[in-house]
């Protein structure tokens, strides 16, 4: 077989290529079986489109490593003309890192005027921890680079550079420049920043295959920059593709497992759908999670959540002085305003399921709730003037650090909702009261990512974060969600 050709009939016999030939292939190859008189047709299979399909039941150590050697050729010939063909991103952003670090040290080099022996060996350590720590992270390889995602803690490699470096000199009692320690972090990061925007407005799309006919294709063509395709039979050819989605709880034919295994043996991944789900959009793919398996994996990480208690109660005694401050400032306001009561207390749903009442500065009217529970809405006249500016700046959810002192919720964790709607929820969502496993919080990511819930549709999106929560509950997930609530404070992101 010639490089880039497609393979006959008896060549796919001989060398053991799964042909499912697709439009103008399938016309050519149907058409090389018709001219050649007295040959074989391909039998027939229930439930699959008619196609050419020639599987050896196992080829010869010497056939296979043959197969292997000439399709490895035909991958460089074609990867080097094919259009399907895209460029990695990350020797471009290697190439760019590095051109920063030796800008950054050129830099400072000929700030400090390194003459001297101190300056000289401040220079070398500085160049060597950085060298070190770009190494170090460089080995955290995770679905988010495969899925050239750039993971912004990247930009904490110039800053673990300097400061490794102050320790290490000022231990020493040896030459160090504050200043130039700084201008080193700025420069190299500014150039990190620079590079990922460049190479996130010039990359091609990935270009991702779905197996057969998933049920998650909408929600995978939300997220920007994929070029998604859907195929119920194996492609041809195997170059081309980026990445491979299968849905783990599907059966699939031995063609497409086999497929599958010639892709993931040339370097194309092969991947699960409930896990590029997660990655991409930040929540947990309710709909595929089922039975024992679910029970399994959506739960809290029990080593962090006693640190995290005590963080709670440490960030609240310490913080005590000015809540107590704007607190007063804040129920002063809604006196004057609306008179009493000050506070509202509503039963909610807490850790385990557990009822609690939750307290709250009030921002709707004293007959608010006179008909039932009911969804606030962004024009709803039940809210006050003034507690509409608390609400924007959530500023209402001051009295809950009391709950957090109770051990009643923690400052970061899933809203606790309503008696009534959590009853009502829990017949409409499957694994509703999963959320439930961990305390919950003022501030969550459900909350920073997705905003107020209006109804169940939107709840069970809400509720989609919240599982990614308790799934991921760590000390590096609730420091992003701390700012992003500062910057959904700022913003109002959310507010009703």
């Amino acid at each position: 077989m010639t490089r880039g050709s497609h393979p006959t009939i008896d060549q796919a016999k001989d060398e053991g290529h799964v042909i499912n030939s697709n439009s103008g292939h399938r016309a050519t190859i149907e058409r090389e079986r018709g001219d050649a008189k007295g040959g074989p047709s391909a039998p027939k299979r229930s439930g699959v489109r008619e196609s050419v399909k020639a599987v050896p039941a196992r080829p010869s150590l010497r056939s296979f490593i043959t197969r292997r050697t000439d399709d490895w050729r035909g991958v460089a010939a074609r990867s080097t003309t094919s259009t399907e063909s895209r460029p990695n991103a990350a020797p471009w952003l290697t190439m760019i890192d590095a051109l920063g670090l030796l800008f950054a040290l050129v830099t400072i080099t000929a700030g400090i005027d390194a003459t001297g022996p101190g300056e000289r060996v401040f220079i070398a350590l500085l160049a060597a921890s950085s060298l070190y720590v770009w190494f170090l992270f460089s080995q955290f390889r995770s679905l988010d680079t495969i899925l050239r995602r750039q993971r912004s803690n990247a930009y904490f490699i110039p800053s673990i550079a300097a400061l490794s470096t102050f320790a290490i000199l000022a231990s020493a009692q040896s030459f160090v420049s504050v200043f130039g320690l700084v201008i080193f972090v700025g420069i190299w990061t500014g150039f990190q920043v620079l590079g990922r925007l460049i190479v996130s407005r010039h990359h091609k799309r990935l270009k991702i295959l779905l197996v057969g006919d998933p049920s998650f294709t909408n929600e995978l063509q939300s997220v920007p920059g994929l070029s998604i395709v859907t195929r119920s039979e194996p492609p041809e050819r195997i170059q081309g593709w980026d990445i491979v989605i299968s849905d783990p709880a599907e059966p699939y034919e031995p063609e497409w497992l086999q497929w599958m295994g010639h892709a993931d043996m040339y370097g194309v991944k092969v991947l699960s759908a409930p896990l590029v789900l997660e990655t991409l959009t930040r929540r947990v793919p309710i709909e595929m999670l089922s039975g024992r398996w679910a029970f399994e994996v959506l739960h809290g990480r029990s080593n962090y959540l006693f640190w995290k208690r005590l963080f709670d109660l440490v960030a609240v005694l310490l913080a005590a002085p000015l809540i107590i401050i704007v607190g007063l400032i804040v129920a002063i306001i809604v006196f004057i305003d609306t008179g009493r009561p000050i506070l509202f207390w509503q039963e909610r749903v807490g850790v385990g399921g557990r009822p609690f009442r939750m307290v709250k500065f009030r921002t709707m009217r004293t007959d608010a709730e006179e008909h039932g529970n009911a969804f606030a809405t962004v024009t709803d006249d039940r809210v006050t003037k003034t507690g509409r500016f608390l609400r924007h700046f959530r500023l209402d959810e001051i009295p809950q650090l009391w709950n957090v002192l109770l051990g009643e919720m923690s400052i970061i964790g899933p809203r606790p909702e309503q008696k009534g709607f959590a009853e009502q929820f829990a017949d409409e969502i499957p694994l509703y009261a999963l959320r439930s496993n961990l305390r919950p919080g003022i501030t969550g990511w459900a909350q920073v990512m997705h905003g107020y819930a209006a109804d169940t549709i939107e709840t069970e999106t809400k509720l989609r974060y919240d599982f990614y929560y308790v799934k991921h509950c760590s000390f590096g997930l609730d420091a992003r969600i701390v700012w992003k609530t500062i910057l959904t404070i700022l913003t109002g992101f959310g507010s009703r």
